[in-house]
């Protein structure tokens, strides 16, 4: 291959995950003896290569990881082994800055710009150590669309420091992974007063004004950034004596903050889950799900799964119960035996109230005094939390599906569950699954507790409400309460949705045809379309008749919907990658065999 015509690679969406696909393909390349032109175009929306938006290291502290430190490590634990001469772990990264950390945790929550540090750093190992043969350039830009040449590609994107755009042609393959979207709906977008997207906080929240009241449309981990920003970002102080945790006003704050969702529940703050024994389920395991019966390889999740998840909750739940009264529930395959010991204790401690799997999960909150009904809640969740997984029954079963999560991804991926299987479980279950396992650090749920009893967060609205617009935001409940607010700020991560808010770089892809929206088929039954794009098991896009395009590859959010549970630092989950590395070297040697 001449050396004016390099092969030409490009990552699109430059965060942890297009830096764990970068890690990779070194790897396999420097295994090749033989080298040629290799250039590797790097295309970020900012100038933060490896962290992306959400890990940026220039962002406030206060923004907490709910990962615990232990668990995290940007280096792959596999061959090829990466080509920096010294690949560390984030503690043994946190380790060898002693002077700023002198005494790192593993079971602790770092700040997500200290995990940007950590990424960011090790990109920079990554340049280092790059070979010579191979060029890597970074574009900070937002690409806007990709144009097929002939057996190669021409992205677009719009130049963030020229402010033009620009173009980057003769790329042969392109890895995807671009995070999660920038709006949920598009058509809130014209509307005065509204913040489609809180990221990066200083900036996006410094319009608010101060005295204002603001609504805020979901309870979730971006909630709790986009509170502290108006609050603890404003110079506000959190001040902590017999370990609870109280606020003290800057002046600056809004007036007060109105939290809504449909359930309206926070999540459940997460102690350390690092360094726990492994979890063996006794019903949710892999000697019972294979036993399975399937349509065409899809499970019904209600009628097949759910069932087997109850009894995993209600087990664990009643593990730790035992445990208090210093007796042992015998685990068994057969869940009959295992109910009729909780029966026979339960006859013996009417005292106890009946573990309930479904309230557990939608935990309704009686509609009077909702506000007084949820700083009750938190104040319990809290409790829990600092009791811990190995003693509190309430944390050791909220904790448990995040241990379920990874098989019950083997049955989902890939169109696994029924068309209004996967709708009802996408609808109805997955987020009150994720509320209870992928909550905040102990530390955040505590500053909410102290906002809501310092008055700046009103929860008396937050069980779904209706929203009306007009010159303001009104919140109104079905009794007739209502109260108007200044600004409306979504605090949902948005996904992509090819169908509805898909963005300008993916509506052009399926303008084009190189994508195009997956439908979940079973004959006989009513289709699902969950909003993905339409990907194999390698991460690339296929056409209706299954042919996929080997140029491209989605890895990490986009993948969402086909994969489950991408919203992590692991590099285990959904890891699309290791074989795309590893396949495009191949080829990239094969070409330059016949050239």
């Amino acid at each position: 291959m001449p050396e004016e015509n390099p092969a030409k690679i490009a990552f699109i969406g430059f965060g942890p995950k297009g830096l764990y696909g970068l890690e990779r393909l070194l790897a396999n390349l420097a295994l090749k003896k033989n080298a040629f032109p290799i250039e590797l175009h790097l295309f970020n929306k900012s100038d933060s290569f490896g962290a992306g938006d959400i890990y940026n290291p220039k962002q406030p502290l206060y923004l907490l990881m709910n990962y615990s430190n232990g668990h995290i490590n940007m280096w792959a634990e596999k061959l090829p082994a990466p080509v920096v001469p010294y690949p560390r772990s984030f503690m043994e990264w946190l380790s060898g800055h002693k002077d700023e950390f002198p005494d790192p945790i593993a079971d602790g929550f770092s700040p997500r710009a200290t995990v940007g540090r950590y990424l960011s750093e090790g990109f920079e190992q990554l340049i280092n150590s790059c070979p010579d043969h191979i060029k890597i350039i970074r574009h900070v830009g937002e690409v806007k669309n990709i144009e097929k040449t002939g057996e190669s590609y021409r992205l677009i994107y719009h130049h963030r420091n020229s402010g033009y755009l620009r173009s980057e042609s003769n790329i042969q393959n392109i890895l995807i992974s671009t995070g999660h979207p920038s709006v949920n709906d598009s058509e809130y977008l014209s509307e005065p007063n509204y913040i489609d997207f809180i990221y990066p906080v200083t900036h996006r929240l410094s319009q608010i004004p101060i005295g204002s009241k603001v609504a805020i449309k979901g309870m979730g981990l971006t909630f709790i950034d986009a509170v502290l920003g108006l609050t603890e970002g404003r110079n506000g102080k959190f001040m902590t004596k017999a370990n609870k945790v109280t606020y003290v006003r800057s002046g600056l704050e809004p007036e007060k903050i109105y939290p809504f969702s449909k359930s309206g529940l926070l999540m459940m703050p997460r102690g350390s889950t690092f360094g726990k024994p492994s979890y063996s389920p006794s019903f949710f395991n892999e000697d019972l799900l294979k036993y399975l019966d399937t349509l065409d390889g899809k499970h019904d999740f209600e009628r097949q799964l759910l069932p087997l998840i109850e009894q995993e909750f209600i087990s664990v739940y009643y593990s730790k119960v035992f445990q208090e009264h210093g007796m042992n529930l015998h685990l068994t395959q057969d869940f009959s035996e295992v109910k009729f010991q909780i029966d026979a204790f339960l006859d013996k401690h009417p005292d106890i109230p009946r573990f309930d799997f479904h309230d557990f999960l939608t935990a309704p909150l009686p509609k009077d005094n909702l506000h007084g009904n949820t700083q009750d809640y938190i104040r319990f969740c809290i409790e829990q939390a600092e009791i811990g997984v190995e003693k509190s029954p309430f944390a050791a079963t909220a904790d448990l599906w995040r241990r379920l999560s990874d098989s019950f991804n083997g049955l989902y991926k890939f169109g696994g569950l029924l068309p209004q299987s996967q709708k009802l479980f996408l609808e109805k279950y997955a987020g009150q699954l994720n509320r209870l396992s992928y909550g905040p650090p102990i530390e955040n749920m505590k500053k909410i507790e102290a906002l809501a009893d310092a008055g700046l967060i009103d929860f008396s609205f937050s069980q779904d409400p209706m929203l009306l617009r007009n010159d303001v935001y009104t919140l109104a409940t079905d009794k007739g309460k209502s109260i108007h607010a200044d600004i409306l700020i979504d605090a949902r991560i948005p996904k992509v949705h090819l169908h509805q808010c898909a963005g300008e770089l993916f509506d052009n892809m399926v303008a084009q045809g190189l994508i195009s929206p997956y439908v979940n088929r079973q004959e006989g039954r009513l289709d699902y379309r969950p909003g993905c794009l339409a990907i194999n098991e390698k991460g690339q896009p296929i056409d209706e008749s299954g042919l996929a395009n080997t140029s491209l590859t989605f890895y990490g959010t986009p993948t969402e919907g086909l994969t489950y549970d991408n919203d992590t630092l692991s590099r285990e989950k959904n890891d699309f990658v290791s074989e795309w590395a590893k396949d495009l070297t191949e080829n990239l040697y094969k070409k330059e065999e016949v050239t």
